[in-house]
């Protein structure tokens, strides 16, 4: 639309541009000879000129027009359809532009020539374009998957504040562990997924085994060229001291109800049934592992990657454990390249209140040690009473000190002290 009334603007300008030199040549031609003898030539001439040209101009004329009120509805229709989009609200702003663009240009109707350097331009970006968040999070696991209570919070956080278009960052650092514990800290990371967030792993040092079970959830995994990715596997250790035991004479006693409640214990005598069911319970829980890698990342060759091993940064790229070799510095350094508003979450937990007593002499401060960081009202109140104390009695030790060694030991006469009579002589002291 700004291209084709641009168009027509031009046009009109390079028709008035025509009119202007063609009446600039006539004139020039009937007043550049002044001769006597052709005077009458010249007028006859310029008659002549004047008959051709005059249809041709008035044409001209019409046209451009014509073309100056169909660009003027177009901006009035032009603009009536932004006042629908950026809303009433936004009118005031819009005025402004239109009454600005008379001021600059001199005359209305060139809106459209100018709309990319207009703050109209800017008006629609801002109620169309928004930048995209980031929001990054850490989850440095250990055996137990501690850290998968923060990790629901944070990722409940993200999930109730991103928007449409924006993507979370996790930052993982993790060799494994408990199978129920990373199964439900990948259960989590899903959930970010399932908000249609897009979701990005960076791997720093290990992602394996039960670290892994969350990086594959992610749409792209990043690892740096020396981290350790892959031990897609799992491993099952108990000790056993059976034999001790028996060598000591001691004898532990476990009692069950059902066929396989207890098969491999530390106290326990392993028996092949007991050991044939423990490795069929192990082949389940691989299963189940090499499902969710290959269901969360199908372009894998399951099978050749499901062997236990674990691959540096390179291999694992060729293996297509990972999708790209890089820092999560610079991870973090494009996300802000692009424009993007990058957030880090971390989940405070908040502070317990203690009962009524123990708020008394509760701390503010994690060191209670540390008295100038206690704020509490008992505290206050027992600095109060033992610092009034220790200034009487230093008040007092000093008037003894400084009074003289002859009024120490001086009687004094205290007879109005101890003896007083009431008026009706009722009691004597």
């Amino acid at each position: 639309l700004g291209e084709q009334m641009e168009k027509s603007m031009q046009d009109g300008d390079d028709a008035l541009k025509v009119i202007d030199a063609e009446v600039d040549t006539a004139e020039t031609t009937t007043t550049a000879k002044a001769s006597d003898d052709n005077k009458n030539k010249k007028k006859n001439k310029k008659k002549d000129d004047t008959a051709i040209l005059g249809p041709k101009k008035e044409e001209l004329i019409k046209e451009a027009s014509k073309l100056q009120t169909e660009l003027k509805e177009l901006e009035l229709d032009f603009i009536q359809e932004v006042l629908g989009v950026v809303g009433p609200k936004r009118a005031a702003g819009l005025r402004n532009t239109l009454l600005g663009n008379i001021a600059v240009r001199g005359a209305t109707g060139s809106l459209l020539l100018s709309i990319e350097e207009r703050p109209l331009s800017a008006l629609l970006k801002t109620s169309t374009e928004r930048p995209k968040s980031v929001y990054v999070m850490d989850f440095p696991g250990d055996v137990q998957a501690s850290q998968l209570n923060e990790l629901r919070e944070e990722v409940t956080g993200v999930i109730r504040n991103a928007q449409p278009g924006d993507e979370a960052l996790v930052i993982l650092q993790s060799g494994g562990g408990t199978v129920t514990g990373y199964g439900l800290a990948a259960g989590q990371l899903a959930r970010i997924k399932e908000k249609g967030l897009k979701l990005t792993i960076a791997v720093e040092q290990v992602a394996a085994s039960g670290g892994y079970m969350m990086s594959c959830v992610a749409d792209k995994i990043i690892a740096s060229p020396f981290a350790v990715i892959g031990s897609i596997g799992v491993i099952s250790e108990v000790p056993n001291v059976y034999n001790r035991l028996k060598e000591e004479g001691i004898q532990f006693q476990t009692v069950t109800a059902g066929k396989f409640k207890r098969t491999l214990t530390p106290t326990k005598k392993i028996t092949k049934e007991d050991l044939t069911k423990s490795e069929e319970d192990i082949a389940e829980i691989f299963e189940l592992f090499k499902g969710w890698v290959a269901q969360n990342r199908p372009q894998l060759n399951i099978d050749e990657v499901a062997t236990g091993e674990t691959w540096f940064g390179p291999a694992a790229l060729e293996k297509g454990l990972c999708d790209e070799i890089k820092t999560v510095d610079d991870v973090l350094l494009d996300y802000i390249a692009e424009g993007c508003n990058v957030y880090s979450v971390k989940y405070a937990p908040p502070p317990e209140i203690p009962n009524n007593l123990q708020a008394l002499f509760a701390t503010s401060s994690s060191s209670a040690s540390n008295n100038d960081n206690d704020s509490s009202i008992g505290r206050k109140a027992i600095r109060w009473l033992v610092q009034s104390f220790a200034e009487e009695v230093k008040a007092v030790t000093t008037s003894s000190m400084n009074t003289p060694l002859e009024q120490k030991y001086m009687a004094q006469d205290d007879t109005q002290d101890r003896v007083k009579a009431s008026s009706d002589d009722s009691y004597y002291y």
